[in-house]
């Protein structure tokens, strides 16, 4: 089991939360508190699960609480990095979040991708 470890990281005004190795309910508090943190300065946040080997929930729930913050407050966004066939694309797409928070290939597609105004 690869214990799962999140970098957060500011790259062109944005801030980057790298999540890798393995995620349960035990990132959840700190993973939140960290993208609220982010989110009291108005901020755009990418969250890249391009290394993540296994997500449960709790991941999802988190995802869900930015997605909201960003619909509810135009001066928050989110946006996902989730290779296509990778185990995080997947659950993106059954649960449904990729209906609600952009999702994009790779890192450079994401802060490529304009921000709201």
């Amino acid at each position: 089991m690869s214990v799962g470890e999140v970098i957060v990281e500011r790259v062109q005004g944005v801030w980057v939360f790298t999540l890798r190795g393995e995620h349960d309910i035990s990132i959840e508090p700190t993973f939140q508190r960290r993208l609220e943190q982010a989110f009291d300065a108005g901020s755009t946040v990418i969250v890249d699960l391009s290394e993540v080997e296994f997500m449960d929930s709790s991941v999802l729930r988190t995802l869900a609480y930015g997605a909201e913050q960003a619909a509810r407050h135009p001066q928050h966004d989110i946006g996902i990095v989730a290779p296509p066939d990778s185990h995080a694309r997947r659950l993106l797409a059954i649960t449904g979040i990729d209906k609600h928070i952009s999702i994009s290939n790779t890192r450079a597609d994401a802060l490529a991708a304009p921000s709201p105004d």
